[in-house]
């Protein structure tokens, strides 16, 4: 029977595979510094090489949790955030906020380099559904809007949202672009 770390064999499977899938991460944020391999992830978690194989088949199940884990808690953010505010107009600005946030706090770093990285299709296709649970997010906001052109006013603010992850992050001064876009997207709103 192998040492376990843990009150039970359930815990302690849980406790491994969150090692495994943090120390995955660890080395997709470090700048293509080290290489994703079975080794170098099982290093990160603690557990020898070939312990790996009993949590997951590949570590393109790794990159795969993390995809989903981080789409979803961000997702889930934005939701929450968008749920949060008082009216329509309220909601869509919440958005555009929610996520440049979420992208000044580094949370975008991972995002940026899974779309560079070696993932398997799976992971990819994952991306795609979890983008588009972000999307219909603000899709649902807008559709609270007095808008004649809702589609247009979705085109708008996916494009401003776009455009802006890329001018805020860890290492910006991000403020003043996330209150700018969040006044722009006001603008675009009110035109709509």
């Amino acid at each position: 029977m192998p040492k376990i770390s843990a009150a039970s064999v359930v815990e302690h499977r849980e406790a491994v595979l969150a090692a495994l899938v943090n120390g995955t991460k660890a080395i997709l944020l470090s700048d293509g510094d080290r290489k994703l391999t079975a080794a170098s992830v099982a290093a990160e978690a603690g557990i020898a090489r070939n312990s790996i194989y009993r949590y997951v088949s590949s570590v393109d199940d790794l990159v795969d949790m993390v995809v989903a884990r981080g789409f979803t808690e961000w997702a889930q953010r934005v939701a929450a955030d968008v749920e949060a505010a008082p009216d329509a107009r309220a909601a869509v600005v919440a958005y555009v906020r929610s996520n440049l946030e979420l992208a000044a706090s580094g949370e975008h770093t991972l995002q940026s380099s899974l779309s560079v990285a070696k993932i398997s299709e799976s992971a990819r296709d994952r991306i795609v559904e979890l983008h588009q649970q972000i999307s219909a997010v603000l899709h649902d906001a807008v559709g609270q809007l007095d808008s004649r052109q809702p589609e247009l006013i979705v085109s708008a603010i996916e494009s401003l949202v776009g455009a802006s992850l890329n001018k805020v992050g860890p290492d910006q001064s991000s403020d003043q672009v996330i209150e700018f876009m969040c006044r722009a997207t006001e603008a675009i709103v009110d035109a709509g």
